[in-house]
Protein backbone atom coordinates (compact mmCIF):
# COMPACT_ATOMS: atom_id res chain seq x y z
CA UNK A 1 0.00 0.00 0.00
CA UNK A 2 1.29 3.47 -0.92
CA UNK A 3 2.35 5.88 1.83
CA UNK A 4 -0.10 8.43 0.41
CA UNK A 5 -2.95 5.94 0.83
CA UNK A 6 -1.96 5.28 4.44
CA UNK A 7 -1.91 9.01 5.17
CA UNK A 8 -5.33 9.46 3.54
CA UNK A 9 -6.82 6.61 5.59
CA UNK A 10 -5.35 8.09 8.77
CA UNK A 11 -6.92 11.45 8.00
CA UNK A 12 -10.29 9.85 7.34
CA UNK A 13 -10.39 8.00 10.64
CA UNK A 14 -13.17 9.29 12.93
CA UNK A 15 -12.12 11.08 16.11
CA UNK A 16 -13.46 10.64 19.63
CA UNK A 17 -12.71 13.07 22.44
CA UNK A 18 -13.55 11.53 25.82
CA UNK A 19 -14.23 13.86 28.74
CA UNK A 20 -13.61 11.46 31.63
CA UNK A 21 -13.92 11.71 35.39
CA UNK A 22 -16.13 10.85 38.30
CA UNK A 23 -19.24 12.62 39.52
CA UNK A 24 -18.66 16.19 40.69
CA UNK A 25 -15.17 16.54 39.21
CA UNK A 26 -16.03 19.41 36.85
CA UNK A 27 -16.04 17.87 33.35
CA UNK A 28 -18.60 20.39 32.08
CA UNK A 29 -16.57 23.27 33.56
CA UNK A 30 -13.52 22.24 31.54
CA UNK A 31 -15.48 21.32 28.40
CA UNK A 32 -16.82 24.87 28.23
CA UNK A 33 -13.23 26.11 27.93
CA UNK A 34 -12.33 23.85 24.99
CA UNK A 35 -13.02 24.64 21.34
CA UNK A 36 -15.12 21.57 20.61
CA UNK A 37 -18.43 23.19 19.73
CA UNK A 38 -18.34 21.83 16.17
CA UNK A 39 -18.45 18.25 17.39
CA UNK A 40 -21.59 16.43 18.50
CA UNK A 41 -21.73 16.01 22.30
CA UNK A 42 -22.98 12.82 23.92
CA UNK A 43 -23.93 13.39 27.56
CA UNK A 44 -26.30 11.38 29.83
CA UNK A 45 -27.57 14.68 31.26
CA UNK A 46 -29.45 15.26 28.02
CA UNK A 47 -31.70 12.31 28.80
CA UNK A 48 -31.80 12.63 32.58
CA UNK A 49 -32.83 16.30 32.47
CA UNK A 50 -35.41 15.99 29.67
CA UNK A 51 -38.98 15.68 31.05
CA UNK A 52 -40.02 13.95 27.81
CA UNK A 53 -37.28 11.33 28.07
CA UNK A 54 -37.99 7.84 29.48
CA UNK A 55 -34.81 8.38 31.55
CA UNK A 56 -36.01 11.63 33.12
CA UNK A 57 -34.44 11.92 36.59
CA UNK A 58 -33.13 8.35 36.26
CA UNK A 59 -29.35 8.12 36.10
CA UNK A 60 -28.81 4.50 35.05
CA UNK A 61 -31.28 4.62 32.13
CA UNK A 62 -29.79 7.99 31.12
CA UNK A 63 -26.29 6.51 30.98
CA UNK A 64 -27.62 3.54 28.98
CA UNK A 65 -29.25 5.84 26.41
CA UNK A 66 -26.07 7.92 26.10
CA UNK A 67 -24.04 4.74 25.56
CA UNK A 68 -26.52 3.66 22.89
CA UNK A 69 -26.22 7.06 21.19
CA UNK A 70 -22.41 6.81 21.23
CA UNK A 71 -22.53 3.34 19.67
CA UNK A 72 -24.92 4.55 16.95
CA UNK A 73 -22.51 7.39 16.09
CA UNK A 74 -19.64 4.91 15.95
CA UNK A 75 -21.55 2.76 13.45
CA UNK A 76 -21.77 5.88 11.25
CA UNK A 77 -18.08 6.68 11.84
CA UNK A 78 -19.05 10.12 13.18
CA UNK A 79 -16.54 12.13 15.20
CA UNK A 80 -17.92 13.30 18.57
CA UNK A 81 -17.26 14.28 22.19
CA UNK A 82 -18.34 11.86 24.91
CA UNK A 83 -18.94 13.05 28.48
CA UNK A 84 -18.62 9.89 30.59
CA UNK A 85 -17.03 8.59 33.77
CA UNK A 86 -14.86 6.21 31.70
CA UNK A 87 -14.95 3.75 34.58
CA UNK A 88 -15.07 0.84 32.12
CA UNK A 89 -11.99 0.64 29.88
CA UNK A 90 -13.62 -1.94 27.57
CA UNK A 91 -16.03 0.72 26.31
CA UNK A 92 -13.12 2.93 25.24
CA UNK A 93 -11.33 -0.02 23.64
CA UNK A 94 -14.47 -0.74 21.62
CA UNK A 95 -14.08 2.59 19.78
CA UNK A 96 -10.40 1.91 19.10
CA UNK A 97 -11.39 -1.47 17.66
CA UNK A 98 -13.94 0.29 15.45
CA UNK A 99 -11.21 2.41 13.90
CA UNK A 100 -11.47 5.56 16.00
CA UNK A 101 -8.60 7.77 17.05
CA UNK A 102 -9.29 8.56 20.72
CA UNK A 103 -8.10 11.42 22.90
CA UNK A 104 -9.03 11.42 26.58
CA UNK A 105 -9.19 14.38 28.93
CA UNK A 106 -9.23 13.08 32.49
CA UNK A 107 -10.62 15.61 34.96
CA UNK A 108 -9.31 14.97 38.47
CA UNK A 109 -10.41 16.52 41.72
CA UNK A 110 -9.98 15.59 45.36
CA UNK A 111 -12.73 13.16 46.53
CA UNK A 112 -14.04 15.68 49.06
CA UNK A 113 -14.34 18.39 46.42
CA UNK A 114 -16.15 15.91 44.18
CA UNK A 115 -18.49 15.10 47.06
CA UNK A 116 -19.28 18.75 47.84
CA UNK A 117 -19.68 19.65 44.16
CA UNK A 118 -22.02 16.74 43.58
CA UNK A 119 -24.36 17.64 46.42
CA UNK A 120 -24.33 21.35 45.58
CA UNK A 121 -26.09 20.57 42.29
CA UNK A 122 -29.86 20.26 41.91
CA UNK A 123 -29.36 16.81 40.44
CA UNK A 124 -26.87 14.69 42.37
CA UNK A 125 -25.90 11.04 42.59
CA UNK A 126 -25.74 9.03 45.84
CA UNK A 127 -22.66 9.24 48.07
CA UNK A 128 -21.63 5.69 47.16
CA UNK A 129 -21.59 6.60 43.45
CA UNK A 130 -19.34 9.63 44.04
CA UNK A 131 -16.68 7.58 45.78
CA UNK A 132 -16.97 4.43 43.65
CA UNK A 133 -16.59 6.32 40.35
CA UNK A 134 -13.68 8.31 41.80
CA UNK A 135 -11.95 5.10 42.79
CA UNK A 136 -12.73 3.20 39.57
CA UNK A 137 -11.78 5.95 37.12
CA UNK A 138 -8.42 6.98 38.53
CA UNK A 139 -7.36 3.37 39.00
CA UNK A 140 -7.38 3.18 35.18
CA UNK A 141 -4.90 6.01 34.54
CA UNK A 142 -2.04 3.69 33.57
CA UNK A 143 -4.39 1.52 31.50
CA UNK A 144 -5.65 4.49 29.49
CA UNK A 145 -2.20 6.01 29.02
CA UNK A 146 -1.00 2.75 27.52
CA UNK A 147 -4.19 2.07 25.55
CA UNK A 148 -4.27 5.56 24.03
CA UNK A 149 -0.51 5.74 23.49
CA UNK A 150 -0.19 9.00 25.38
CA UNK A 151 -3.28 10.67 23.93
CA UNK A 152 -4.34 11.68 27.43
CA UNK A 153 -4.33 14.95 29.35
CA UNK A 154 -5.10 15.44 33.03
CA UNK A 155 -6.78 18.55 34.36
CA UNK A 156 -6.60 18.91 38.14
CA UNK A 157 -9.62 20.88 39.32
CA UNK A 158 -8.90 22.32 42.76
CA UNK A 159 -11.81 24.79 42.59
CA UNK A 160 -9.36 27.61 43.37
CA UNK A 161 -8.82 26.39 46.92
CA UNK A 162 -12.45 27.09 47.85
CA UNK A 163 -12.69 23.86 49.83
CA UNK A 164 -9.18 23.62 51.26
CA UNK A 165 -10.57 23.38 54.82
CA UNK A 166 -12.78 20.42 53.94
CA UNK A 167 -10.00 18.76 51.96
CA UNK A 168 -7.65 18.97 54.94
CA UNK A 169 -10.34 17.55 57.20
CA UNK A 170 -10.94 14.66 54.80
CA UNK A 171 -7.22 13.94 54.47
CA UNK A 172 -6.78 13.89 58.23
CA UNK A 173 -9.73 11.51 58.56
CA UNK A 174 -8.34 9.31 55.77
CA UNK A 175 -5.36 8.43 57.98
CA UNK A 176 -7.83 6.14 59.77
CA UNK A 177 -9.00 4.57 56.52
CA UNK A 178 -12.63 3.89 55.66
CA UNK A 179 -13.83 4.32 59.23
CA UNK A 180 -12.26 7.77 59.47
CA UNK A 181 -13.70 8.92 56.13
CA UNK A 182 -17.18 7.61 56.96
CA UNK A 183 -17.16 9.40 60.30
CA UNK A 184 -15.96 12.64 58.69
CA UNK A 185 -18.65 12.50 55.95
CA UNK A 186 -21.35 11.76 58.51
CA UNK A 187 -20.33 14.81 60.57
CA UNK A 188 -20.07 16.97 57.44
CA UNK A 189 -23.55 15.92 56.27
CA UNK A 190 -25.09 16.69 59.64
CA UNK A 191 -23.41 20.09 59.92
CA UNK A 192 -24.38 21.09 56.37
CA UNK A 193 -27.72 19.28 56.01
CA UNK A 194 -26.59 17.50 52.87
CA UNK A 195 -25.81 14.04 51.50
CA UNK A 196 -29.23 12.96 50.15
CA UNK A 197 -29.39 12.10 46.47
CA UNK A 198 -31.94 13.82 44.24
CA UNK A 199 -32.48 10.46 42.54
CA UNK A 200 -34.25 9.13 45.62
CA UNK A 201 -37.86 8.65 44.65
CA UNK A 202 -40.78 6.94 46.32
CA UNK A 203 -41.69 3.77 44.50
CA UNK A 204 -44.79 4.45 42.40
CA UNK A 205 -47.84 2.40 43.36
CA UNK A 206 -51.55 2.87 42.76
CA UNK A 207 -53.79 3.58 45.75
CA UNK A 208 -55.08 0.01 45.53
CA UNK A 209 -51.56 -1.40 45.46
CA UNK A 210 -50.56 0.73 48.46
CA UNK A 211 -53.54 -0.53 50.44
CA UNK A 212 -52.76 -4.15 49.56
CA UNK A 213 -49.07 -3.63 50.38
CA UNK A 214 -49.64 -2.14 53.84
CA UNK A 215 -52.09 -4.94 54.64
CA UNK A 216 -49.48 -7.46 53.48
CA UNK A 217 -46.61 -6.15 55.64
CA UNK A 218 -48.42 -6.18 58.98
CA UNK A 219 -46.54 -9.34 59.94
CA UNK A 220 -43.32 -8.52 58.09
CA UNK A 221 -40.37 -7.19 60.07
CA UNK A 222 -38.80 -4.52 57.90
CA UNK A 223 -37.36 -1.06 58.42
CA UNK A 224 -39.75 1.52 56.99
CA UNK A 225 -37.15 4.25 57.56
CA UNK A 226 -34.55 2.48 55.43
CA UNK A 227 -35.03 3.94 51.93
CA UNK A 228 -33.47 1.08 49.99
CA UNK A 229 -35.20 -1.63 52.03
CA UNK A 230 -38.59 0.06 51.79
CA UNK A 231 -38.25 0.57 48.04
CA UNK A 232 -36.99 -2.97 47.40
CA UNK A 233 -39.88 -4.54 49.32
CA UNK A 234 -42.48 -2.36 47.61
CA UNK A 235 -41.10 -3.22 44.18
CA UNK A 236 -41.04 -6.94 45.00
CA UNK A 237 -44.63 -6.87 46.26
CA UNK A 238 -45.94 -4.75 43.38
CA UNK A 239 -44.31 -6.87 40.66
CA UNK A 240 -45.81 -9.99 42.23
CA UNK A 241 -49.21 -8.37 42.72
CA UNK A 242 -49.44 -7.09 39.14
CA UNK A 243 -48.56 -10.51 37.78
CA UNK A 244 -50.69 -12.67 40.07
CA UNK A 245 -53.43 -10.40 41.42
CA UNK A 246 -52.42 -11.21 45.00
CA UNK A 247 -49.38 -10.57 47.16
CA UNK A 248 -46.55 -13.10 47.63
CA UNK A 249 -47.42 -13.84 51.29
CA UNK A 250 -45.57 -13.35 54.59
CA UNK A 251 -42.98 -16.07 54.05
CA UNK A 252 -41.76 -14.76 50.71
CA UNK A 253 -41.87 -11.16 51.91
CA UNK A 254 -39.70 -11.98 54.94
CA UNK A 255 -37.27 -13.86 52.70
CA UNK A 256 -37.07 -10.80 50.46
CA UNK A 257 -36.18 -8.62 53.45
CA UNK A 258 -33.46 -11.09 54.49
CA UNK A 259 -32.12 -11.26 50.92
CA UNK A 260 -32.02 -7.47 50.65
CA UNK A 261 -30.15 -7.16 53.95
CA UNK A 262 -27.54 -9.69 52.82
CA UNK A 263 -27.03 -7.69 49.63
CA UNK A 264 -26.73 -4.50 51.65
CA UNK A 265 -24.12 -6.09 53.90
CA UNK A 266 -22.11 -7.06 50.83
CA UNK A 267 -22.43 -3.51 49.50
CA UNK A 268 -21.24 -2.15 52.86
CA UNK A 269 -18.11 -4.29 52.62
CA UNK A 270 -17.58 -3.12 49.03
CA UNK A 271 -17.92 0.54 50.04
CA UNK A 272 -15.46 0.04 52.91
CA UNK A 273 -12.91 -1.35 50.47
CA UNK A 274 -13.45 1.61 48.15
CA UNK A 275 -12.89 4.13 50.94
CA UNK A 276 -9.80 2.25 52.11
CA UNK A 277 -8.50 2.39 48.53
CA UNK A 278 -9.16 6.14 48.32
CA UNK A 279 -7.37 6.71 51.62
CA UNK A 280 -4.37 4.76 50.32
CA UNK A 281 -4.26 6.73 47.04
CA UNK A 282 -4.28 10.09 48.83
CA UNK A 283 -1.10 9.11 50.69
CA UNK A 284 0.55 7.22 47.83
CA UNK A 285 3.31 9.33 46.17
CA UNK A 286 3.22 7.01 43.14
CA UNK A 287 -0.46 7.80 42.56
CA UNK A 288 0.05 11.51 43.11
CA UNK A 289 2.90 11.52 40.59
CA UNK A 290 0.47 10.36 37.88
CA UNK A 291 -1.57 13.55 38.24
CA UNK A 292 0.46 15.66 35.83
CA UNK A 293 -1.69 18.75 35.46
CA UNK A 294 -2.25 20.60 32.18
CA UNK A 295 -3.99 23.95 31.81
CA UNK A 296 -7.18 24.29 29.74
CA UNK A 297 -5.19 26.18 27.07
CA UNK A 298 -2.58 23.41 26.88
CA UNK A 299 -5.27 20.73 26.67
CA UNK A 300 -7.15 22.63 23.96
CA UNK A 301 -3.97 22.99 21.92
CA UNK A 302 -3.27 19.26 22.09
CA UNK A 303 -6.86 18.42 21.15
CA UNK A 304 -6.83 20.77 18.17
CA UNK A 305 -3.64 19.09 16.92
CA UNK A 306 -5.31 15.71 17.47
CA UNK A 307 -8.36 16.77 15.44
CA UNK A 308 -6.39 18.35 12.62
Amino acid sequence: MKISTLILEKRNRPKLVVMAGGAGTGKSYLLNQLDLGSLHLVNPDKYVEDPDSPAYNKLTPGVALANKEAEALSDEKTSFVWDTTASNSSKIKMFLDKGYDVYMVMVYTHPMIAYISNFSRNRNVPRSAVFSTWNNVYALLDTYNKMLKGNLSIFVNSRGGEFDKEVKGFDAAAKNGAAGISDYIQRYNKANDTGKSSFRQEYKMSDQEKQEFYNAVKNVDYDTDDYSEDRALKKYFTDWYRKNGVGPGDDKMNKKVASHRRSKENETVKQKNILDSIAADLYDPTFQEKLKHSTPAEIDSRIQNFLA
